[in-house]
């Protein structure tokens, strides 16, 4: 009989705290399970972000590295080139033929509304109108101004060089007009094509011949000449690195 009574005061015990504990205890113990829940979410998160980064950056690595394998390439067939060239030119007693470039970044815009013109950070400011290449493609060209270097990138009004176009090598100037890339003073005699291949000329030493500009995509019928939209391969609107011509020559 005492022992029942004893296991009725217990039970009895256990509802009273159960009434009079159960919310604290509930919450305490839904307090430690988010605690333990948002923790480990955090580690996964943290975790799944640092193989993330790991596999990005391995992958970047060797985006790299095969990019650096590529640009070798490019310089040891460039320097080829050139040596057969000034090979050449050393016969005729001329100049020696050996292009040059240097990496060159766009800092800050000339004016916020003016997408069109930035400012360089290259140091050898020069008198004479340099070429820029964004990818391998005619960005625009860097011209002096202030004392300080501001790259006039394709499409804006001064941004003008020297091309050819098609395999006949029609000779033409690129001109920006309205944010488009123009190509004028086409001779009328010339069978310009849509979809023909526009590539520098180097005729202006602005840039060296042969870097693809865009292809040919409406042509008009002015009174003196011919002119022709293009449409170019690099669409660059936003400062990033870019190659100057430090000699096209």
């Amino acid at each position: 009989m005492k022992n029942k009574i004893f296991y009725v005061l217990i039970l009895a015990f256990l509802i009273f705290v159960s009434f009079y504990y159960g919310g604290v205890i509930k919450k305490n113990v839904l307090f430690v399970n988010d605690f333990v829940l948002k923790n480990l979410y955090d580690f996964k998160d943290y975790l799944s972000d640092a193989v993330s980064k790991h596999f990005d950056q391995a992958r970047q690595i060797e985006i790299l590295r095969k990019q650096n394998q590529e640009l070798d390439e490019i310089r040891i067939m460039t320097r080829i080139f050139a040596d057969n060239v000034n090979k050449l030119l050393e016969d005729k007693n001329s100049t020696q033929y050996f292009p040059s470039i240097a990496l060159t970044r766009a800092i800050s815009y000339v004016n916020i509304s003016d997408y069109k013109r930035v400012w360089l950070d290259d140091l050898k400011t020069s008198d004479k109108n340099r070429g820029l290449i964004h990818k391998g493609y005619t960005a625009g060209i860097a011209v002096a101004k202030d004392g300080r270097t501001m790259a006039l990138l394709q499409g804006d009004e001064d941004c003008i060089f020297s091309i050819h176009i098609g395999e006949e090598k029609f000779p033409g100037l690129i001109h920006g007009e309205n944010g488009r890339i123009v190509a004028k003073f086409i001779p009328k005699w010339a069978k310009v094509k849509v979809g023909d291949v526009v590539l520098t000329s180097g005729l202006d030493n602005v840039f060296f011949a042969g870097v693809p500009v865009g292809e040919v995509e409406e042509i008009r019928n002015e009174e003196m000449y011919q002119s022709a939209s293009i449409r170019p391969y690099s669409r660059l609107h936003i400062p990033s690195y870019l190659y100057i011509i430090e000699k096209s020559y």
